[in-house]
């Protein structure tokens, strides 16, 4: 069994207390490897070497260009190891394999991205009088934490800190105890980079003891969060306490409205990629469907059969469809959403169990005449399960779509844009798909409404969550 170790201050770390985590494959629910377990000393060298890198000001007073060559070179040598990385994550998360490589590249492109906007961040003079020339400048707010999560685990890392790193702040990154292993590939990456020590710091421990002490950490003066609401609200809770900024994305429980001039082959695209791609294991899932009366039968006839088509298996395996999910009681979390649909009056049109086999799968899973009031309907499953709600008016439409405590992404689905923009100005949530779940990129501003979070991921607008504003007055007489 292969060990892995923590990378802090540009070393390979192992735990103080010599305890491991052990990673399974979930399409097997075998072992397949383990990682040093980070505790509090762990937690504690971490920041202290990010405290230190930063009072150091190397990355602050850097050469602007240079700060963006060394992202560049960052994005490079990702791009080298996204094969060997891939392969890693394929097998701890379960999900395919061109997915896998994918997110290691995608980390390179959104290295490229923030580092052809380091030189972009200004401040402005601001007009007081003539005898005060008034200024003011962006910095860093020092040692940024960030927990990231086990569903996209390199993209995560990769999208917040590219901008921690492009604004001049240290990182420690705290990964999800289920994936480790693919992101010790990464730090290769950076490594090979020249990074300099400290700037950049990875460890895994569990999230109430490593993950809880990192973001108390009086230390730690910045912190980014995505997972579910009520580990969010527990980590807003230490940073209440220390009065520092933070970036939370929780979750959600997207709807997708399908008007009746609907491509429903669209529909069936974004289901195959929105609900059913990583086994439903996304923040934005496409989880609820509120179709028209006079289309419903016809699209869930459609979505049965393309649920009966989708190949089961392994994420290794490149003609697979439907990858498992994470662990055994994500399995059993999801199957019992299922099952208390289908006691609460939804058809199980299609699917609705684990699927009788080695390893965490679930069925492709169609929940047919859902009531909005049911637990499948409000609830975050975070498995590949939909649930089809009927309207007949376009304003009950957007009332079933709204009618949740979340915000984070929802849909439409229409040829009449002019009806998909009024819909998209009415819905709650942080992005709005028209036509195409997930019709953004790395340059597009990703984050929630309502309890799905606050602050913005990706794109320029991202950027404005990891400065602060500092202004400098000065009397000329």
């Amino acid at each position: 069994m292969q060990h892995y170790k923590n990378f802090i201050d540009g070393k390979w770390i192992e735990s103080e207390s010599k305890e491991k985590i052990k990673v399974d494959d979930p399409s097997t629910g075998k072992v397949i490897g383990e990682i040093s377990c980070a505790k509090k000393t762990e937690v504690d060298l971490a920041v202290n070497a990010a405290k230190k890198s930063y009072n150091s000001r190397i990355l602050v007073d850097m050469p602007i260009l240079a700060r963006a060559k060394l992202m560049r070179k960052i994005a490079e040598e990702t791009r080298k190891v996204a094969k060997e990385g891939g392969e890693l994550l394929c097998y701890e998360n379960g999900k395919s394999i061109g997915g896998a490589i994918k997110e290691f590249n995608d980390v390179a492109d959104i290295f490229d991205y923030y580092a052809g906007l380091t030189d972009k961040l200004e401040g402005k003079t601001i007009p007081v009088s003539k005898n005060i020339f008034d200024y003011t400048v962006l910095e860093p707010f020092g040692v940024s934490a960030h927990v990231v999560p086990w569903n996209y685990p390199i993209a995560m890392i990769g999208r917040s800190l590219a901008c921690s790193f492009a604004t001049g702040n240290s990182t420690i990154i705290k990964t999800a105890e289920l994936t480790p292993l693919s992101a010790t590939i990464f730090a290769k990456a950076l490594i090979n980079a020249e990074v300099p020590n400290g700037l950049i710091n990875i460890i895994c421990g569990y999230g109430n003891e490593a993950g809880s002490y990192l973001v108390s950490h009086q230390d730690v003066n910045h912190v980014v969060f995505t997972g579910s609401v009520a580990t969010g609200k527990k980590i807003l809770h230490s940073c209440a306490d220390k009065a520092i900024p933070a970036i939370v994305e929780l979750g959600g429980k997207s709807a997708g409205i399908v008007y009746p001039d609907a491509n429903l082959d669209d529909v069936l695209d974004s289901a195959r990629h929105g609900i059913f791609g990583v086994a439903g294991q996304i923040c934005t899932a496409m989880s609820r469907l509120v179709v028209h009366k006079s289309i419903k039968d016809e699209l869930v006839d459609k979505l049965v059969n393309l649920s009966k088509s989708l190949k089961i298996g392994p994420g290794i395996d490149k003609n697979t469809d439907l990858t498992p999910v994470i662990s055994e009681n994500q399995l059993q979390k999801v199957e019992g959403y299922a099952r208390s649909g289908i006691q609460q009056g939804a058809e199980a049109a299609y699917g609705g169990k684990r699927v009788e086999r080695d390893g965490y799968f679930m069925e492709p899973t169609v929940l047919n005449n859902v009531s909005q009031d049911m637990t499948v309907a409000r609830e975050e499953i975070f498995g590949p399960v939909l649930s089809i709600l009927e309207y007949e008016e376009q304003e009950e439409a957007i009332k079933i779509a709204n009618d949740t405590d979340y915000g984070l992404g929802a849909g439409v689905f229409t040829k009449d844009l002019k009806k998909a923009s009024w819909t998209a100005g009415h819905l709650e949530a942080g992005q709005v798909y028209v036509n195409k779940w997930f019709a953004g990129s790395h340059a597009t501003p990703f984050g929630g409404y309502k309890q799905s979070g606050y602050s913005r991921e990706k794109g320029v607008d991202a950027l404005k969550s990891y400065l602060q504003v500092k202004n400098v007055g000065i009397s000329l007489n």
